[in-house]
């Protein structure tokens, strides 16, 4: 790694637990340009700023330096009091029309970080049975300002309420594995049928959220899916090993290695969670199945999640210039062959499964023009 990546990476960690920054890392130069960016492009301002925080005043920053970090943690702060107000009312609609609709990832993992408003918010996610997917869709969407185009092939609907952004989710498919989409499913209704759901208070508005084993594997089978599909950053494994650290005690471990190893991801798993310990700081005495035994591997991962940046923000997007038929070709030589592939020297058996997987889904998808 660079000296800025490890600086940037002492930070995020500094922001996270709120310990201080590794002992002299910042007493020598410190490109403070390059060290935005890279938290930028991670969507993790406001985590390294609360670092920043953290340092020796003498290895602080000028507040010329510091005016654009502290920019975007004041336009964060407001941006999730805008977007939590907006959920309130959305979910009491959701309540109201007495229909079980689950909020997933973003805004409900947000509540695990020290200042809940410091996590860079997307969108509000939805999550419904396949069943309920047209009623709630209906429910809601009358007073979207924009609609999106929709993806029935797996129930997936997103929408925009001015500057709020809404996606709504019948069904769980990653289009990773036939085997882990089916198996999800069933993990998904299972919990649905039996009503095991988390009730928070959400400022006043009880929202729904899965149970606790739903929601440890589905964060990183959520990581995982951006993974080997168009990139992801950091923000998404610290998301995780948030919410596994805080929900320890909660997670019934047997039935937590069963649905793993039933869903092929026990020795992602295990992976992931040694490089959240050795980079982002997480207690791994507090993550099942926690081990250092794939350290070899944290080096090339790393890597790829911080050229990747949040989402894949800093990979080369598709040209609007090809024909349409180009672009779809274009689209399965990325995301089937590149995306599934590039992970081979760390991940070679997963690599291949998922390759095949999305090659089943990328060929259906082709021919029948979505």
């Amino acid at each position: 790694m660079t000296l800025t990546e490890r600086q940037f990476l002492s930070l995020v960690r500094s922001g996270i637990h709120g310990s201080a920054p590794e002992a002299g890392l910042f007493r020598g130069p410190v490109d403070w340009n390059a060290l935005y960016a890279l938290a930028d492009a991670q969507a993790v301002v406001p985590l390294v700023t609360d670092g920043i925080d953290h340092l020796p005043a003498e290895e602080k920053p000028s507040i010329e330096v510091l005016e654009p970090f502290l920019a975007d943690t004041l336009a964060t702060e407001m941006r999730n009091e805008t977007i939590n107000r907006f959920a309130r009312g959305l979910f009491r609609r959701i309540n109201q029309g007495g229909i079980d609709a689950l909020m997933v990832k973003g805004q409900a993992v947000a509540r695990l970080y020290p200042d809940s408003r410091h996590r860079q918010p997307g969108d509000i996610d939805i999550l419904v049975l396949p069943e309920d997917y047209a009623t709630l869709k209906s429910l809601i969407t009358p007073k979207a300002t924009a609609i999106d185009e929709e993806h029935p092939e797996i129930l997936h609907q997103g929408m925009s309420f001015g500057s709020v952004e809404v996606e709504l989710h019948g069904t769980v498919s990653t289009l990773m594995s036939v085997r882990l989409d089916r198996k999800l499913g069933l993990l998904m209704e299972q919990m649905f049928r039996g009503k095991d759901f988390t009730v928070e208070d959400f400022g006043g508005e009880s929202v729904k959220t899965p149970s606790v084993l739903f929601d440890a594997v589905y964060i990183l089978v959520h990581f995982l899916h951006h993974y080997w599909s168009g990139g992801v950053g950091v923000r998404q494994l610290i998301d995780w090993g948030l919410f596994v650290t805080r929900h320890f005690e909660d997670l019934d471990k047997a039935s937590l290695e069963a649905v793993l190893k039933d869903l092929g991801i026990f020795r992602l798993w295990q992976t992931f969670a040694g490089l959240s310990v050795a980079h982002l700081g997480m207690d791994g005495s507090r993550i099942p199945f926690c081990t250092d035994r794939y350290s070899r591997k944290y080096e090339g991962i790393l890597r790829y999640l911080i050229k990747s940046g949040n989402f894949g923000k800093n990979q080369p997007r598709e040209s609007r210039e090809r024909s349409y038929f180009g672009r779809k070709l274009h689209s399965f030589w990325q995301l089937v062959v590149c995306d599934r592939l590039r992970h081979f020297p760390e991940f070679p058996a997963e690599s291949l499964r998922y390759f095949t997987g999305a090659f089943h889904y990328g060929l259906i998808r082709l021919s029948e023009g979505v």
